[in-house]
């Protein structure tokens, strides 16, 4: 793990589909452990993105873009 965030557009049964770099390597996200993208807020669209931290804190960044995380919600903070 380099730290770096990508997403695969088109993602389908029949492969990865094309990759898109979301942010350069930075040691913030070398500490993600799982993360998984899917429509987890009310608006309709499969742009969310859920990452589970190596201290145990979930992040949800609601309305991602292919280029950029969407804005920053904590449900689960360190510990708890």
């Amino acid at each position: 793990m380099d730290g770096e965030l990508d997403t695969y557009v088109a993602a389908s049964t029949a492969g990865l589909g094309a990759e898109a770099r979301m942010r350069d390597p930075d040691d913030l996200w070398k500490h993600d452990l799982v993360m998984t993208a899917g429509n987890y807020t009310p608006n309709g669209f499969n742009d969310d993105l859920i990452v589970r931290w190596s201290d145990g804190e979930t992040t949800l960044y609601a309305d991602t873009a292919y280029t950029s995380p969407g804005t920053e919600n904590t449900p689960v903070h360190p510990g708890t």
